[in-house]
């Protein structure tokens, strides 16, 4: 088989450990950043070679091989902050309600009316000058250079903050350099230091290879187990010629596939082509068998609640009249991953630590365990209609790894359909900044034992 290639790769950047990138946390294995607008992709190998020489002319004799390397280099046509991020080492701020509102610098040239130079034109609705932050007015030539004659003594104007009031003569054209304050969370900020570098991924690429004899297109795969991103990048801005390409350059490190810890390589393509083709004895670095356990694997789209053995004690509060599960199933539930539950639930009556409110101490309780690492509250709400708007008030809570929801008053009438938890690893519930799972339970298969009893 001969094949030519003439096509971009789609890269996909595979965290090597837990990391943090700015307020983010991605397990390991976890894709963290995904090129799908390349302009060029380029594998480079090179090795040092040297020589035994001798014998008349001093010719060679023998040559040692050596220091082989391997270079891996992606030029996007786009940039992420996230890529950014990577690809210079720069820490990432992504605005969270712990710092809710940032300076943002801006400049303007406006013409002054007696005692006053009107912003409202140059800023957004939502924005206002900061009273507390360098500001500057200097007068400028008609041509916009500025003279260097300054305005002393500006005030923001409290009723509007948009507008600078003075001693400030009218009609006269200003350069004003001020800073506005922005809602944190619609701001990204890449913070460039002396102390951090681009770090280390398990990187998967994927093109296609052009088989000569029939024109077909062969997925290929390329897979580098173990890359350092080098740290150098060139950040172009011009307003002429082509538009600025970002290089994402990569020494590629002797690694590990997922599936082969004993051997490793510093790349391995696989060719999807014909299955009954010819192999080699070489043995593949992808092998599969049923019985395999790949890290990676156990904490990706699976839904982190699971059925509760029925000898667990249930109890709510210090000192309240505790509970098995047994004491609310008739026999161990099933939740798959979509979190659809199959259960029959026995009828619990004055169970008064469930709830202060008397008309929630009686009915049909599911309990239910669930894992999120690093969780420090929940939100939780619920949905009265199979699959339909959770519209009802969310509540927040202290992240509790057994959760009990009232699912059916004591007639059997059922009251919850729908359950969504979303877990957060910061006090902070207000947006997704923090948000770092969110799953359902979907009670559409089940049974409330002796409901008329």
């Amino acid at each position: 088989m001969k094949f030519g290639v003439r096509e971009i790769c789609d890269v996909v950047f595979k965290a090597k450990a837990d990391t943090k990138i700015g307020d983010k946390w991605f397990k390991k294995g976890q894709p963290v950043l995904y090129i799908d607008s390349a302009k060029t992709s380029t594998m480079e190998g090179a090795a040092t070679t040297v020589y035994a020489t001798g014998g008349k002319g001093n010719t060679r004799l023998v040559a040692w091989e050596g220091e082989k390397t391997l270079t891996f280099t992606v030029e996007d046509a786009l940039l992420s902050p996230m890529g950014f991020a990577i690809l210079s080492g720069a820490g990432l701020f992504q605005g969270n309600y712990a710092n809710n509102q940032v300076h943002v610098h801006r400049t303007s040239q406006a013409y002054s009316s007696k005692d006053e130079i009107d912003l409202t034109d140059a800023l957004n609705e939502d924005e206002k000058i900061c009273p507390t932050a360098p500001i500057f007015a200097v007068q400028a030539e008609e041509d916009g250079s500025i003279e260097g004659t300054m305005l002393e003594g500006l005030r923001v104007d409290e009723k509007t903050g948009k507008k600078l009031t003075g001693t400030i003569p009218a009609s006269k054209s200003y350069f004003v350099d001020y800073y506005v304050v922005k809602n944190s969370t619609v701001v990204d900020e890449l913070q460039i230091d002396a102390e951090n570098f681009g770090g280390y991924y398990y990187v998967e690429a994927s093109t296609l290879f052009r088989r000569q004899n029939d024109g077909f297109d062969m997925p290929a795969e390329l897979t580098f187990p173990n890359v350092k991103i080098q740290s150098n990048f060139t950040f172009s801005m011009a307003s002429t010629g082509d538009p600025s390409t970002f290089s994402f350059v990569m020494d590629a490190f002797p690694g590990y596939t997922y599936f082969e810890p004993r051997r490793k390589v510093l790349c391995a393509i696989q060719i999807i082509n014909d299955p009954h083709a010819a192999g080699s004895t070489m043995l593949p670095v992808f092998p599969h068998n049923d019985e395999e356990s790949i890290p990676e694997a156990d904490t990706d789209s699976v839904s982190p609640f699971k059925a509760v053995d029925l000898k667990m004690e249930i109890k709510i509060g210090e000192e309240g009249d505790g509970k098995t599960a047994a004491d609310l199933l008739e026999d161990v539930p099933v939740i798959t991953d979509l979190g659809n539950v199959t259960a029959t639930m026995k009828k619990v009556t004055e169970w008064t630590t469930f709830s202060s409110d008397s008309s929630e101490q009686s009915g049909f309780y599911f309990p239910v365990t669930v894992d999120v690492p690093n969780a420090k509250k929940m939100k939780m709400e619920k949905s009265t209609t199979s699959h339909g708007d959770y519209n009802s008030p969310a509540k927040i809570v202290d992240y509790d790894p057994i959760i009990v929801a009232r699912v059916a008053s004591q007639d059997g009438k059922q009251i919850i359909n729908d359950i969504k938890v979303t877990f957060y690893d910061s006090d902070s519930t207000q947006d997704d900044t923090h948000k770092i799972a969110e799953s359902e339970l979907h009670f559409d298969n089940v049974t409330f034992k002796d409901a008329k009893n």
